[in-house]
Parts: C-alpha cells; structure tokens; sequence
C-alpha cells in the first residue's frame, strides 16, 4: 500500500473519521481488541490487530509509505507513544492527534503531532460565543461541515 492512512487507535471518533477517509484514501486502521479488530474487519476496514505503540505492527501497516497518521485512540498516554513510534519509523509523515484532554494537545505536539485537535476546546469555544453573544453558532457549524464535506 502507498500513498494511505494509518489509524492509530479506535475511539468514538474513528468511525467518522474511517467514512470520510474511505471516500477519499486508502487507510488501514492498528486496532489493539480482537473482538474490535474482527467487527472493523466484518464491516470491510482494513485492520492491523496489535497495540499501536507496536513497530511491527506500523511496519505490517507500511507506515513507511504512508501519506498520513491519523491518532485518536481514548488515551493521549497511548497515544503520545503511538506518535513517537509512528515519528521514529517516518520522520516525513503528516500525523494528526484528536487529544481527549485538551490539557494535553501541547504533550501531542511534542511527542510529535503535526495537528493536534481538541473537541472539547472547539465545543467549548462555541458555547461561549453563543452564550455571550446570543450567536447561533449552529450555521457555523453548518458552514464548516459543508466545506469539509465539499473538499
């Protein structure tokens, strides 16, 4: 494979993030449960059963010719890990994070992360600005929904 994502990790996040890249890419996604790793499989995702701090498994995954890493497991411990490994075995590929603590997007950053994202911080940026503005932030969220999905 070439020119593909990796996933590192499933979370709440990842399905979304599997069907716009399944549109676009190719992708493989290191899953680290076996009930995990076989239901991804039955629904047609491409799956690397193994902790994603694992190198062999990032090699079985061809990281190395891989265009993008895509980290968004629950855990930004793990995650920190899987950045460094992923960086250690592919110092050019673009990584991008998903911090589940927004305390911690600035430890993603250097452990690696090109782009580190933070729901929490964007949802929380958003009810502020509706609640001190009497804003409905609902079309911006709507505008930038409709932008992503155009690209």
């Amino acid at each position: 494979m070439r020119n593909h994502v990796v996933v590192l990790g499933y979370s709440y996040l990842t399905r979304p993030v599997l069907d716009r890249l399944g549109k676009r890419v190719e992708y493989v996604v290191v899953a680290t449960d076996s009930e995990l790793a076989e239901r991804l499989r039955s629904r047609g995702y491409k799956v690397v059963e193994a902790e994603s701090i694992n190198e062999e498994a990032l090699l079985e995954a061809d990281i190395e010719n891989a265009t993008a890493v895509v980290v968004a497991s629950d855990s930004d411990a793990d995650d920190s890990l899987a950045i460094l490994t992923a960086r250690d075995i592919n110092p050019e590929v673009e990584i991008v994070a998903v911090a589940s603590n927004s305390e911690n997007a600035e430890k993603l950053r250097r452990a690696g992360a090109d782009t580190v994202i933070s729901p929490a911080d964007i949802v929380g940026k958003l009810l502020v600005e509706s609640a001190m503005t009497g804003e409905d932030t609902s079309e911006l969220v709507e505008k930038i929904h409709k932008r992503a999905v155009e690209d």
